[in-house]
């Protein structure tokens, strides 16, 4: 078994590993970052496939370690704070391109890193009760672990071949989930809202969670599973993006939104959006991504992001500021 402070690598048997997070409300620090590639390699080594989950915990994962972000936010350390942001990201693509099934187990709370963790999984067996949402701009930021990617490219999965079809109707619903930290009611409003897939099931049971996601994992590998091929993603480009704008100063006129939520939402539309390119353009996995490091970093250095930040961490709640 590996472990580390933060998590640790299972067997379950039958050529199964399980990564087991342990942190406090196992936030995603690096040290879950690091197993997260350990058990992948280890599950592609020695075993056929890897459950992310776990039995004890109150929750599957309540997100980013805040306090260590806001460290070095306090040292002016973007370097790490970079470094941090294009390790969780790679963490994310290894799940999703791995050799063998990776299947996620999310229940309870599973919020901003930890709802990317289940994204970046290409199954997902989900407990009933997930209260699962990307919710980084409560605290002044974006999705950057993958989040935005991945939605984009779900949209862009569900458009039309159509030159003229009109990617933004697929893109708002997502960027208004994402720009107002909406959080699932349960495993089925998750599929609703775009945080599960169709073909993703559920457990009624949370006791079985672990065992269930085990024996999807099997039947994936004696199947003989191999990992998808990396997707081109049709964007709505500038034109949705301004679009998108547009919707955000009317908010703001109307006193619906503060100042500070139309600069966090506008780094979203542009991580949404495909940025500086044109509607329908066809971009990499690796431009969104790297869309939406740039949109976290930049909100990094507003004042504003660490004013929330540090209520979040002192008062539990988010501060409209």
């Amino acid at each position: 078994m590996e472990r580390n402070a933060s998590a640790s690598v299972l067997d379950l048997g039958d050529g199964v590993f399980c990564l087991e997070f342990h942190a406090k409300m196992n936030a995603i620090d690096p040290d879950i970052v690091t197993m997260v590639t350990k058990a992948v390699d280890r599950a592609e080594r020695d075993g056929v496939a890897l459950v992310i989950g776990n039995d004890g915990a109150d929750a599957f994962c309540a997100g980013a370690n805040l306090f260590g972000l806001l460290m070095a936010l306090g040292q002016e350390n973007i370097k790490i704070i970079d470094q941090m942001v294009v390790d969780f990201q790679n963490a994310f693509l290894r799940t999703r391109y791995a050799r063998v099934p990776v299947v996620a187990a999310p229940f309870g709370l599973t919020l901003g890193g930890g709802a990317e963790v289940v994204l970046g999984c290409q199954t997902v067996r989900a407990a009933a009760e997930l209260y699962v949402g990307c919710v980084e701009v409560g605290v002044g930021l974006i999705p950057a672990g993958g989040g935005c990617m991945e939605m984009a490219a779900r949209a862009s999965a569900r458009a039309s071949d159509d030159p003229q079809f009109d990617i933004l109707s697929l893109v708002r619903g997502p960027f208004l989930a994402l720009a107002t930290a909406r959080v699932s009611a349960s495993a089925e409003d998750a599929r609703d809202i775009g945080y599960l897939r169709q073909g993703d099931s559920t457990s009624m049971a949370r006791e079985t969670l672990i065992a269930d996601a085990k024996q999807i994992a099997l039947g994936l590998a004696r199947a003989g599973y191999r990992p998808p091929p990396p997707r081109r993603i049709r964007v709505m480009g500038e034109g949705g993006q301004a679009t998108l704008r547009q919707a955000l100063i009317n908010l703001l006129g109307a006193h619906q939104i503060t100042a500070h939520d139309a600069v966090v939402s506008g780094h979203l539309a542009r991580a949404l959006s495909g940025g500086s390119v044109p509607a329908g353009a066809t971009v990499s996995e690796q431009h969104i991504l790297d869309l939406e490091r740039e949109g976290f970093l930049s909100l990094c250095g507003e004042p504003k992001t660490r004013d929330r930040i540090q209520h979040m961490l002192q008062k539990g709640k988010p501060l409209r500021n």
